[in-house]
C-alpha cells in the first residue's frame, strides 16, 4: 500500500492531537481508563503490558497506577535493537527519557516475559476491522509476530479512527479498539 496515503493519516492525526484540548483529553482519558480496567482481559492478567503515553497519545497513566494499586504487575516497554522488552515498573520514579523523548524503564527494573499479558497498543490511527497504523518501526507487529497469544488491545481517541486505513500484510490486527 501507498506509503504517502500512511504518511498523509499520520501527520493529520498528529496535527489533531496538537490541538486537543486539555479538558477534553483528561475526560477521555478516564473513560478510556475505566473501560480498561472492566475488560476481562485486564481483570483475569497478573501483568499488563503497557505503553507509556507520549506527545498527547491516549492517556495510559491513570489506567497503570490503577493496576499498581490492585497489585498488578506493570511493564513497560523499551526499545533494544529492533526490538520491544518489557520490564516491570512500580511508578513514574522507575522511567527515565529513552528514544525519541519516550520514557522508558530504567536498567534496574526486572525484565519480563509473558507471552500471554494483555498488550496496551499505541496507534496513530485504527480503523473498524481492528487494523493499526502506527509509527513506522514495526515494533509492535514484531513483537505479535514472535508471540502471537498476547491480547491486543488498542486505545484512542475518536479522531483517530477511520472506516479503513491501508495496512501490509506483516500488519497486525488488534482484538479490540477502545475509545471514549
Amino acid at each position: 500500500m501507498e506509503k504517502s496515503e500512511k504518511n498523509d493519516i499520520r501527520l493529520m492525526i498528529k496535527e489533531q492531537r496538537k490541538a486537543l484540548e486539555a479538558a477534553a483529553e483528561s475526560v477521555w482519558d478516564d473513560s478510556i481508563c475505566e473501560q480498561l480496567l472492566n475488560l476481562d482481559d485486564i481483570l483475569r492478567a497478573f501483568c499488563v503490558y503497557c505503553y507509556v503515553s507520549f506527545q498527547r497519545e491516549a492517556g495510559t497513566w491513570r489506567f497503570m497506577e490503577s493496576l499498581l494499586r490492585q497489585g498488578k504487575c506493570v511493564a513497560v516497554p523499551k526499545v533494544v535493537g529492533k526490538e520491544l522488552e518489557f520490564y516491570a515498573i512500580s511508578g513514574k520514579a522507575d522511567l527515565e527519557e529513552g528514544i525519541m523523548g519516550i520514557m522508558e524503564p530504567k536498567p534496574s527494573c526486572l525484565k519480563i516475559h509473558d507471552p500471554e499479558a494483555p498488550v496496551i497498543v499505541p496507534g496513530l490511527a485504527f480503523d473498524k476491522s481492528g487494523n493499526r497504523l502506527g509509527y513506522g518501526g514495526g515494533y509492535y507487529d514484531r513483537l505479535f509476530e514472535k508471540e502471537p497469544n498476547h491480547p491486543r488491545i488498542a486505545i484512542a481517541y475518536g479522531f483517530q479512527m477511520f472506516d479503513h486505513i491501508p495496512t501490509e500484510p506483516h500488519d497486525k490486527r488488534m482484538d479490540r479498539i477502545i475509545i471514549p
